[in-house]
């Protein structure tokens, strides 16, 4: 009997199975529609990052965190695109948020805090429909949701990179980065937030990069006029080994880059090679190198003064973005500040009003009350 009941539930568990597949089947044609507009890492993200928020907080809490999350990403996708600046797909962390990659940074603090600020104003205005909700239905899971939003678009307004107030508060004064960082270590420290101390270190050792390149920028700028001299000093010497490998060394003595650093040595490296191949030549009583001999020590350092060329070239839009990528005009600090206030101001009250209304929801009170 026992036997039979096991049959007649497997069959039963085949054909629900087997209905499952026959719908998926026919509904084939909308997830693939549905993978080319999310792109398959987010899609795929996004599930994860679904699933494990349903294991431990239940489905609806999970929906709602991947809601808000989405919404928030695509408001950079948004601003990014309105500066033709490509971005990869939206990817879903667990346990950390979701990010959209830059394949390019913007061109300068004002253009990263229009990315930047567009994220938590696209968040506030994916929950301000909960209001509504809420009055209709008077479900909390509405209040839930505006109190999540209020929460999670106002603690990435902490001006302290990589948060997106981090970015904003770049295009007003990088000096807020000190107080992103002090702000968040308190917060920290009293909710032992492992993800904030986490990004305290990244911000700290963001602001440490730029200050160590700021302080350098003029020594830098030296450098640059120098190595300019020595490329077309190079081509003027081209001829004479001699001339040219007391070039190479006193540039060298001077360069801190690594990279042209590490090309100067090869440089000096190919001349000592040249110089033995003559003296080899001459001791065998043949006076010079043939044409053939002569191109060959030509091209190799046309090879290795070009890659010197792309390395001082990329070495000086380093040194521009340096010196003026933070640098913005008062009526940008002004707009910036501005809606970095306004958007505070409207998540924080958000979230107040959210908290008010969750606590008063007669069920709410009935638990707090028992």
């Amino acid at each position: 009997m026992k036997k039979k009941n096991r049959n007649s539930g497997s069959k039963t568990s085949l054909g629900v199975l087997g209905t499952i597949v026959v719908l998926l089947l026919g509904k084939l044609k909308y997830v693939l529609v549905l993978v080319k507009v999310l792109k398959l890492q987010t899609l795929l993200s996004m599930v994860i990052y679904l699933g494990t928020y349903a294991l431990f907080f239940g489905w609806k809490f999970a929906a709602a965190i991947v809601y808000l999350l989405f919404v928030h990403e695509m408001g950079h996708a948004y601003a990014a695109k309105r500066i033709n600046l490509p971005v990869g797909p939206a990817i879903f962390i667990p346990f950390m948020g979701a990010v959209i990659g830059l394949k390019e940074m913007p061109k300068n603090a004002k253009d990263e805090g229009f990315v930047a600020y567009m994220g938590p104003l696209f968040g506030l205005l994916s929950f301000l429909p909960a209001f509504p909700l809420y009055g209709y239905t008077h479900e909390p899971f509405w209040a839930l949701l505006i109190i999540l939003g209020g929460m999670i678009n106002l603690f990435n307004l902490i001006p302290i990179t990589p948060l997106d107030g981090g970015r904003i508060a770049a295009g007003i004064s990088t000096k807020l980065w000190g107080a992103g960082i002090v702000l968040l270590l308190v917060f920290s420290v009293i909710h032992l937030s492992f993800i904030g101390f986490l990004i305290v270190i990244l911000g700290a050792r963001e602001w440490y990069k730029l200050y160590k390149k700021q302080k350098s920028l003029q020594d830098l700028k030296v450098e640059v006029r120098e190595l300019d001299q020595f490329v077309r000093s190079l081509k003027q010497e081209a001829h004479d080994l001699g001339s040219v490998q007391d070039l190479v060394r006193k540039t060298n003595r001077r360069v801190s880059h690594p990279p042209i650093t590490e090309l100067l040595n090869k440089m000096n490296t190919e001349i000592e090679k040249m110089k033995k191949d003559v003296y080899l030549q001459q001791l065998s009583g043949i006076p010079a190198l043939s044409e053939e001999e002569h191109q060959e020590q030509k091209l190799a350092m046309d090879r290795i003064l070009n890659q010197i060329e792309k390395e001082l070239a990329a070495l000086k839009k380093d040194v521009h973005t340096t010196e003026t990528y933070y640098k913005t005009d008062k009526k940008t600090k002004v707009q910036l500040f501005t809606i970095y206030l306004a958007l505070a101001a409207a998540l924080a009250f958000s979230y107040y009003i959210g908290n008010q209304i969750l606590t008063n929801h007669p069920d709410i009170q009935k638990v707090l009350n028992t």
